[in-house]
């Protein structure tokens, strides 16, 4: 056991001197100019509305479990199609309206209603910069807000979207 120290003892040290001897670069990288602070950055990421069937959704915190589109190897002989569905996470701030659960809910009582989902990215100046498009969306899983005394936040509702096809739209 202490020759086991001793040894990482020493490759820590010896990694460390090569650290301290190594070269500074003094070159100066010019700052980005640009028209806004996020152009060309991935800064938009924290700068985006969401839109369901061309109508604004407010509250919107986060998008996640966002899964493309995935093919399947098939044989050529194979005609039938092999893509599956894509699926997106949408947690926003809850309110006192039902249209995420009535969306749900009809898709469980069996008339599934497919709707379109943008997700449009803003710079700085608030312009838009791009945008995600998804087509012939369902909801899979809708959670409705937890309640909890404890907690001082808002109240948020997740629903989880299953999309047949997904475009990138860049500007």
């Amino acid at each position: 056991m202490p020759k086991l120290l001793i040894t990482v003892f020493c490759c820590l040290f010896l990694v460390s001197l090569a650290r301290a001897q190594a070269p500074v670069s003094k070159t100066h990288t010019p700052p980005l100019q640009a028209t806004t602070k996020t152009e060309g950055d991935f800064n938009v990421s924290s700068r985006y509305t969401v839109e369901i069937d061309g109508v604004s959704v407010a509250g919107v915190h986060a998008i996640t479990d966002l899964n493309a589109l995935h093919q399947q190897a098939v044989a050529v002989q194979s005609p039938r199609d092999s893509r599956r569905p894509g699926t997106l996470t949408i947690t926003k701030d809850w309110s006192n309206t039902s249209e995420w659960f009535q969306w749900r809910k009809s898709v469980l009582d069996g008339r599934t209603e497919r709707k379109s989902v943008s997700i449009i990215f803003h710079n700085d100046a608030g312009a838009e910069v791009g945008r995600m498009n998804f087509f012939n969306c369902w909801p899979t899983k809708y959670t409705e807000p937890t309640m909890e005394a404890k907690n001082s936040g808002h109240a948020t509702e997740t629903i989880e979207l299953s999309y047949e096809r997904m475009e990138w739209v860049g500007k």
